[in-house]
Order: structure tokens, then sequence, then C-alpha cells
């Protein structure tokens, strides 16, 4: 990877450069704590931060659309025509942060990574520029649910990006990933970075890594137990008891994958097949075509949701695991079910039942 510094009353210049081919996304602060993504515009581009809390609601929607457009079918004379939507608009989004890079490096690895490739994500993320930006603001970057630490997602991402940007105090570092990121260094805005900043760079993310909150240290122990299967019923039901089946922590993880796809009439012999986020918390997310569904307990689902973010069975499949520490779940969940509380409620069942089994003996 080649690096390169650029001043920070120039980091714009970045966005201006992209918008050139690209479709640029950026980071906006709303009132209070909210931060969104958004397009960026004349009016607006003076308006773009870098330091500011992680949006709640996760950009991977650039390549997995809450609701998506698939197909349009038309039947005329007796047959049907099937034309698929494909989006080819090339994006840029800048200001990603380290856990959401993870987030969409983990859904190429699902929907790209094996036997078959989804067609539509794949034409969106070819066309996806990726702009990473370091948390290093311990007052605005790192929230106290941030454990990207434990996940080895952040706070600086390793890979999987196109250009990174570190603030180094007086100075941006911008790390290319990619021969795409790398091309922007022909601008004469970038300058030749030498050894102290590197240096520099390693000593910030050491002190940032002591600043984050959330340590959820047993993580590691939680995957070994989970696909081992040592996790007792009463754990289970006791995480379930608390989920209000809103399905808010699925629609915030950058990592979730599960949809459901719809038919709906939009015409006289027209008809549209779109697809739409799901989740595994709702009710009739396993109900079957006659009725019948084999996860009726939420508790059921509850082990489903973190069997699949934790089980070695689907880590080793698509060698990532799905979480990737950015703590939405924690912020949305009102039953306090999100995966830092689980994996402490977790070890502390597992220890219970290890010292009530060492008495026994």
């Amino acid at each position: 990877m080649r690096a390169r510094l650029i001043a920070k009353p120039d980091v714009l210049r970045i966005v201006d450069l992209l918008r050139q081919e690209y479709e640029v996304l950026a980071p906006f602060r709303g009132r209070g704590r909210d931060t969104f993504f958004e397009a960026v515009t004349k009016a607006n581009r003076d308006r773009i931060e870098l330091h500011l809390p992680n949006p709640y609601y996760p950009p991977k929607r650039y390549v997995f659309p809450h609701i998506e457009k698939l197909m349009r079918i038309k039947q005329t004379d007796g047959t049907y025509e099937l034309q698929p939507t494909l989006d080819e608009t090339p994006r840029a989004i800048f200001g990603i942060r380290s856990c959401d890079v993870a987030g969409i490096d983990h859904l190429d690895r699902f929907y790209l990574g094996r036997d078959y490739r989804d067609t539509y994500y794949e034409h969106r993320r070819r066309n996806l520029f990726l702009v990473n930006v370091v948390c290093t603001d311990p007052e605005h970057d790192i929230d106290e649910n941030c454990f990207c630490v434990c996940t080895d997602t952040g706070p600086a991402a390793k890979d999987h990006f196109d250009l990174q940007l570190m603030d180094l105090g007086d100075v941006y570092m911008a790390v290319a990933g990619t021969p795409k990121g790398e091309s922007l260094f022909s601008d004469p805005v970038f300058q030749p970075a030498g050894p102290e900043h590197v240096e520099r760079r390693r000593a910030i993310l050491a002190e940032t890594r002591r600043r984050f909150k959330t340590m959820t240290s047993w993580f590691a122990a939680t995957v070994r137990y989970v696909s081992q299967g040592k996790i007792l019923d009463k754990t289970w039901q006791e995480i379930g008891s608390r989920c209000l089946e809103c399905g808010g922590c699925t629609y915030v993880c950058p990592a979730c994958t599960c949809f459901t796809v719809s038919d709906r009439r939009v015409g006289p012999g027209e008809y549209e097949r779109v697809r739409l986020w799901d989740s595994c918390a709702l009710h009739g997310f396993t109900r079957m075509a006659g009725g019948h569904n084999p996860r009726h307990a939420v508790h059921d689902r509850r082990n489903r949701r973190f069997f699949r973010k934790l089980a070695h069975y689907f880590i080793q499949r698509e060698l990532s695991m799905a979480c990737v520490g950015c703590g939405r779940c924690v912020a949305v969940c009102h039953g306090d079910i999100g995966m830092p509380s689980v994996v402490e409620m977790i070890r502390r069942a597992t220890v219970e039942t290890e010292s009530a089994d060492a008495v026994a003996r």
C-alpha cells in the first residue's frame, strides 16, 4: 500500500475528484447525536464532517438496498417478458468507518464468495468506491458501545477499501488500498509521506485502541461455547425473554444478509419483483407455506441469530464473523440483548455451570 499526505483544508478535494466520476455519499451531522449519509451536492459539500458519531443506519444499503427492484414482468399475448433491473450507477462512499468496511466485506463473501453469485449485488459492488476514515477522535468517532477492537475490524481497516484517511493531527495520511485509490495520488494536492508519519500513525492507533469503553473480552470464548453447543437452553430462554421482536438489531447490522422476495402488481398485465430486508427476529421469518413454524418460540429465533453470527461453521464458510463490532445493536435494542450483553450473559452462565460441575466432582 502506498501512502501520501493531504492538508486538512484540502481533504474535501478528494470529494471533488470523485464527483467527476461517481455519485458521492458522505456523512453529515443532524440534530443531537443523529448523523447520516447523503449524496453530496454543491449546496451541502461544505457541511461534510469526518469526525462525528457513526450513523445508526449502515451504508451497506448502497450495495444491498433495504428495498430493491429486481425485475419487471410484463404479460403480452399470453407470454411473459422479464426485464431485470440492474443498478450500474458508479458510487463512492466518502467517510465510511472501518466496521462498515468489514460489513461490506462480509456481504461480499456471502453474495459473491461461493458457488452462486448474486447478480444484483455484484453490479452495485463493482461500481462502488470506498474511502475509509480511521476512528481516532474519542469524543466523536468512538461511541461507548463500539467494540471493533474485539472483532478485529478497527479502529483502522486493514484492507477492502480503495482509499483510507487517518487524522495525524495537522494533516491526513491517505493510504491507497487498490489501484483505483492510488490513481488519485496523481493530483498535486497529495504530498509524499515519510517514516515519521508512519510512526505517528502507529502511536495514534495504539492510543486510540486504549480509549474504547466496551471491551468484550470473552468474545473468542463465546464463539467456542456456541460452536460446541455448550449454551444451556435456559440461557437462550433468558435472552429470548428480553426480545421484543422488533427486528431493529437486524436492520442496523452491517453484516446481516437476510431478505425476502415479493411480487406485486404495478399495472394491467405488469408486475414487479422486489427484494426487501428481512429479520430472523420476526415471527414470520421461518414460517413455512403450510403455516408451520419450526422456530415458533422467540428464544429459538434468538438462538439462531447468535449461532449464525458466532458459530465456527459459518465463520469457516464465509471466512469472517457476521459481527463487526459497530455497537449499533446495543444502541437500538430495548431489551438489552445487543452482542456485548449476550456475550456477557453466556460468559456468566457458562462460568456458573462450570463452577457447579467442579463442586459436584
